[in-house]
């Protein structure tokens, strides 16, 4: 029994090891941290900006997979360490019948045609949740530490509309049109508590997600952030008539602060080697 109970406590501490080191650097909690939604309301009272909006300010997730370990018996299990973020993604747009082998024939050939396999932004929603926002009365920041490198998206929050032209430059070319981009346009508004972010003109060469999950130029992408407490719940919904039946909306996410926590710099992206891909089709890109 003393060689069995010793062997146990090996196989915990080599866990505990490998959980707190490397790149992984994220405790259990992150699990649940990124669950579908809150297991308990938030206890703490929601601090508010000098306006009386919700302080959105600080450090709310880190893009880590967290490391599930599970004990059965007197086994101690190290699971999947993906497969807790797995289960927060709601599944797939419905795509319109004359897109099914579209999709079908993106996802086969996925790692040739996702242009995030070769250190491509990601785009909206794909990017992900917040990580570290910043937040002024007239503006909401927010940074990523992304797969792919870093990144960030200004968010006007003043009530102004979305841009349609690009300020005189100093040629004098004025009306410049805006070109779509990865992260596209995006502008905020106020509904109580909740900050609606709408975004537009995303360029099409981005996915929605993994498995082929096209878009057109068209989409729109309409993002909710709500404060209670220590905890922040990010939701996303997608819209693009052209091609899906249906808005895609996805399940929402709610996080903790990380008040003793930073954001960091994001490591080097390097395109990886399809050479050593058994077939060109899911490459588990999460976030």
């Amino acid at each position: 029994m003393s060689h069995r109970f010793f062997g146990l406590a090996f196989l915990a501490a080599i866990a505990a090891l490998v959980f707190y080191t490397g790149t992984a650097r994220v405790a259990t909690q992150d699990a649940q941290r990124a669950t579908a939604t809150a297991s308990a309301p938030a206890a703490a009272a929601t601090p508010r900006m000098p306006d009386g909006h919700p302080d959105l300010n600080g450090y709310w997730y880190r893009r880590a997979a967290p490391l599930a370990i599970q004990r059965e018996g007197e086994s101690v299990i190290m699971k999947d360490s993906f497969a807790s973020l797995r289960e927060i993604h709601p599944g797939t747009p419905k795509y319109k019948r004359e897109f099914a082998a579209k999709v079908q024939e993106l996802e086969k050939n996925q790692v040739h045609e996702d242009l995030t396999y070769t250190c491509g932004p990601p785009g909206v929603p794909r990017i992900g949740p917040p990580q570290r926002i910043f937040q002024t009365p007239s503006h909401v920041v927010i940074l990523y530490d992304d797969l792919n490198g870093n990144f960030f998206r200004v968010i006007p929050t003043d009530g102004r509309s979305h841009r349609t032209s690009r300020a005189p430059n100093p040629g004098g070319l004025a009306g410049l049109a805006i070109d779509p981009s990865p992260h596209g346009d995006s502008v905020g508004r106020w509904e109580g508590d909740t900050l609606v972010i709408d975004v537009r003109n995303l360029s099409a060469d981005t996915w929605l997600g993994d498995g082929g999950l096209f878009h057109t130029e068209e989409v729109r992408v309409v993002e909710r952030l709500r404060r209670e407490g220590n905890s922040l719940t990010w939701q996303a919904t997608v819209e693009d008539p052209a091609v899906l039946m249906e808005p895609w909306k996805m399940n929402p996410r709610t996080f903790t602060l990380r008040p003793d926590d930073e954001i960091e710099e994001a490591a080097f992206c390097e395109d990886r080697d399809t050479s050593l891909k058994q077939d060109l089709s899911y490459h588990s890109n999460i976030r």
